[in-house]
């Protein structure tokens, strides 16, 4: 049987990185975030040079990219019977293209999806534009995109994929059956946070599931 693999995904600034780590370690699962590789960081500033705006093209090529060679790795983790917690999957393709301009359709022309592995549940982060900003406007990490313009476009084009996929956008329909909640940080400390997705993954009975696989793993060595 394929091991789970989680996507914890969502506005900049709203609890991502923090939500995996907690889940990885309760559901001992392998963590790692998308983009994957180092070279699109590298890339990036070049691209546009530096600007969010600047080279959409070139900015949509290189996260396209990387998703398929990922992709490599997350199907070998997967076939091992690895579970996976990921910051960031494919859908976050769609929606930072979107923001940038660029239609449903052109990005899955580029990504190609149906040939990708496929994530058992998304757990989507969002924020009040102004509160996910406070959250990283201090943060050394910071990349191009992480402004108060490009993230109040993110927290508008994340809701408008969640609806989009529920409508049955055909560039969209690899995301149709996927499970998958939204949940709003604005207001939530990171205990409630944690506490909403292990009942989502609960719900679904992936979370006994990992747990269990985690634990036959522990035995076995």
């Amino acid at each position: 049987m394929t091991a789970h693999w989680i996507v914890v995904t969502g506005l900049d600034g709203s609890g991502k990185s923090t939500l995996v780590a907690r889940l990885a370690s309760y559901l001992d699962c392998h963590k790692f975030r998308l983009p994957y590789h180092d070279f699109v960081r590298t890339f990036l500033v070049r691209s546009g040079a530096g600007s969010p705006f600047g080279d959409v093209h070139t900015d949509r090529l290189l996260f396209a990219l990387d998703a398929r060679l990922a992709n490599y790795a997350i199907r070998e983790f997967r076939s091992a019977g690895v579970g996976l917690v990921s910051q960031r999957g494919w859908m976050d393709n769609f929606i930072f293209g979107a923001v940038q301009g660029v239609p449903y359709e052109q990005t899955e022309a580029m990504l190609r999806t149906i040939e990708l592995e496929r994530p058992s549940a998304h757990i989507c982060l969002i924020a009040q534009p102004d509160v996910a900003l406070s959250r990283i406007e201090r943060s050394e990490y910071r990349d191009k995109y992480e402004t108060a313009d490009f993230i109040a476009l993110q927290h508008a084009e994340t809701k408008r994929f969640f609806d989009a996929v529920k409508q049955g956008t055909p560039a969209l329909q690899s995301f149709a059956d996927i499970p998958a909640i939204l949940i709003d940080t604005s207001h939530k400390g990171h205990d409630e946070i944690y506490a909403d997705a292990i009942g989502f993954l609960t719900r679904l009975g992936i979370g006994c599931c990992l747990v269990a696989q985690g634990a036959a793993a522990l035995a076995q060595n």
